[in-house]
């Protein structure tokens, strides 16, 4: 029945002209066999044909049924199985048409109905029961055409809800495009800032430990130590990114570590300290209060700050951390002072010249998208008399003690 409907509405045309025929076929044996009733019935096949294009071509339809409708005035005897046509030509110009032809058809009707009145009245147009005639007749020309408009702006409203539909299931898979892309970015920020730090860590300790192998064995070994431990810290982190990626944080298999805050910034940079680089902190005020979501976001920037210092800075270098929590910020302040001229010695492999910083990397463009999120500000650039700094404040919502 479906298949069926939705044929009919997808082939308007064929539908009407089987409709058309059904009309003209009682009028086709008076055309063929009665003599006496030719013309008036080959006028009423006239009459019906323009309906075939009722909802293809409405308004030439119309036009074409209420012209050989008038023509009736100037026929004798004329029957009236043919005035049907009028009723189903107001119906479909109600329903298909512009309004203009609509509003038109109206009063084409309503004309039709005065006239049909008067011929059949003739001249005893006082005789009684005109006005019901009359209202009677107005009724039978506004019911189809009031049956098309209800029925084109059923049409309407459903197809308003079919768009609507439509655009909402546009909007919610751009939606889960956006989040999707979102969630990709978030945990790209995450891995990056995870392998980046770490593996800088690990060069640094790397080099020192070939150039130490040398001389100091002790040392070398120490070195190795603390690559081990970057290592497995990396792993565990990495591990649970990945978990969460996957879905599996329940499973008891995944180590879960919880996720570094802005109290941690401290231990950061002890780590950060223990693998050569010699860089102080200052602490303003509690980190503790700071929520979880800006706190991260503080440990991060701090993380990838130190990590481009360990990349890109010359040997010597020393950097500073300032963390300043404020009533609702969190002011984040690592420079450094760019290190002395690079040369051969201790650094062994890290000789040479110094890696630009703030050009192409990933670095600094995660720490705008980690403090956009926030709505914060972050300025990071070469300092005037040498280094770099990143300064970053950061808005947050206080955490319950």
């Amino acid at each position: 029945m479906r298949t069926m409907v939705a044929w009919a509405r997808a082939h308007p045309g064929w539908v009407d002209g089987v409709l058309t025929g059904m009309l003209v076929f009682p009028l086709v044996p008076f055309v063929l066999f009665d003599g006496t009733a030719r013309i008036d019935a080959a006028y009423q096949i006239l009459i019906f044909l323009p309906l075939a294009w009722r909802r293809t071509a409405p308004v030439a339809s119309f036009a074409a049924v209420s012209l050989f409708m008038a023509g009736q005035l100037f026929l004798n005897d004329l029957p009236l199985y043919a005035d049907v046509a009028l009723l189903l030509s107001m119906y479909a110009i109600s329903a298909y048409g512009p309004t203009w032809a609509r509003r038109a058809a109206l009063g084409v009707g309503l004309l039709a109905a005065l006239t049909a009145t008067a011929d059949w009245y003739g001249n005893a147009l006082t005789r009684p029961g005109l006005a019901a005639m009359v209202a009677m007749l107005f009724s039978v020309v506004l019911a189809p055409w009031a049956l098309g408009a209800y029925l084109r702006t059923r049409r309407e409203y459903v197809s308003g809800l079919v768009d609507r539909a439509r655009q909402l299931e546009r909007d919610a898979a751009q939606q889960a495009t956006i989040a999707a892309a979102a969630e990709r970015a978030r945990i790209a920020r995450e891995m990056h800032d995870v392998v980046a730090h770490s593996l800088s860590v690990i060069v640094v300790q790397a080099d020192g430990a070939l150039y130490a192998a040398r001389t100091r064995p002790e040392v070398a070994v120490e070195t190795l130590q603390t690559i081990s431990r970057t290592s497995r810290g990396s792993l565990a982190e990495m591990r649970r990114l990945l978990g969460l990626l996957r879905g599996d944080e329940e499973r008891a298999d995944v180590e879960r570590a919880p996720m570094p805050t802005a109290a941690d910034v401290g231990s950061l940079v002890e780590q950060v300290r223990g693998s050569g680089l010699d860089v102080r902190a200052e602490l303003v005020g509690d980190p503790r209060t700071v929520d979880a979501a800006a706190g991260l976001t503080v440990y991060r920037v701090v993380q990838e700050a130190l990590t481009n210092t360990l990349k890109h800075a010359a040997p010597g270098v020393r950097a500073r951390v300032r963390l300043e929590v404020g009533p609702d910020h969190v002011l984040v302040r690592v420079e450094d002072d760019g290190g002395a001229t690079p040369s051969a010695g201790p650094a062994g492999e890290r000789s040479g010249e110094p890696l630009p910083r703030g050009g192409g990397g990933h670095g600094i463009v995660g720490i705008r998208e980690r403090i956009a999120l926030h709505d914060g500000t972050v300025d990071a650039g070469p300092l005037l008399g040498g280094g770099f700094r990143v300064e970053a404040r950061i808005p947050y919502e206080k955490e319950s003690m």
